[in-house]
């Protein structure tokens, strides 16, 4: 939304920015080299193992991001080009590890120089955990959109309720790719039912039922990296298409948040449901789904003023 409305990044915002590149980066190092340890795979060089303990131990989710020390930049290179690592990555479904972290690990050679300023790329891939409300207005076609931006974490959820006075639209965001992985909150939890049973929830909450709901199913790239190699019915049965295959995993997954919906509207059938499939790394796909987004609300706005 910056991006495409909020007309960029200004100078103190890339500079935090450029510390949060250097965090994500140390999480996945961090992730990996504890992962290998965990399912038995062994460094090609035995010397990394414990070379690498001192990026693994320092690292700390709750701390504010900053700059990694200079010398932690070697060891991470030296980790991420040992095939055995690679060989951990491939299993990323059995850990928790950050989608970005491929991404963030090839960075590395840029991001180690002096004069590192991170790219649109860059900050669109970053991850900041989101532990509490956030509210961002932006002025679009002279109309202000005030957009709330609520915790997905399970322990941020009682902290929305406030926030849901005369809401027009919810825009719900649902992770294609983490149909194979587990909450980290709870392990044994599958991410995307936690998601499906949350989307539900909020489906059935009476403070929406004047509210439009605009569905994101978002990660496209990474779902149809991941779709070739792990197999979505082992995941859910009741998927029945072909291995593999991109499309036929996509319609599944369309479906089971559509079926979620209609199964949790309590008998509301004039409620609809707009839904989208993004990548929200491509900035063209995401403006133009904000178009599309933008004629929904300011529509609905319309219309309850009886201008339409």
């Amino acid at each position: 939304m910056q991006i495409i409305v909020g007309g960029g990044f200004k100078t103190e915002q890339v500079e935090f920015y450029k510390k949060v590149v250097h965090k994500n980066i140390h999480q996945s190092a961090a992730s990996i080299a504890t992962a290998m340890v965990t399912l038995g795979i062994p460094f090609t060089e035995e010397s990394l193992a414990t070379e690498i303990q001192d990026v693994v131990t320092s690292f700390n989710e709750k701390s504010i991001p900053e700059l990694l020390p200079a010398q932690y930049f070697p060891l991470i290179k030296r980790l991420w080009s040992d095939p055995k690592a690679q060989e951990c990555f491939d299993r990323r479904s059995e850990f928790q590890l950050l989608d970005s972290a491929k991404y963030f690990l090839n960075r590395v050679p840029e991001v180690e120089q002096s004069g590192y300023t991170p790219t649109e790329q860059d900050i669109v891939r970053t991850r900041v955990k989101t532990t509490s409300v956030i509210e961002e207005n932006f002025k679009v076609d002279k109309v202000i959109l005030r957009i709330i931006d609520v915790g997905g974490q399970r322990a941020e959820r009682r902290k929305w309720i406030s926030c849901f006075a005369d809401v027009t639209s919810v825009l719900f965001l649902a992770s294609l790719s983490e149909y194979d992985m587990k909450l980290a909150e709870m392990k044994s939890r599958n991410r995307t039912e936690e998601s499906l049973q949350l989307f539900r929830t909020i489906v059935g909450y009476p403070w929406f039922r004047q509210s439009s709901l605009i569905l994101f199913l978002n990660k496209r790239d990474l779902f149809e990296e991941k779709i070739p190699k792990s197999n979505l019915a082992d995941f859910f049965p009741a998927f029945s298409g072909k291995p593999g295959n991109i499309e036929e995993a996509l319609e599944f997954m369309m479906l089971l948040f559509q079926n979620g919906f209609a199964n949790s509207l309590n008998g509301a059938t004039d409620r609809a449901l707009f839904l989208h499939i993004t990548c929200a790394t491509d900035t063209k796909n995401i403006r133009k789904v904000f178009e599309d987004v933008k004629t929904t609300i300011l529509r609905k706005n319309i219309s309850e003023l009886n201008l339409g």
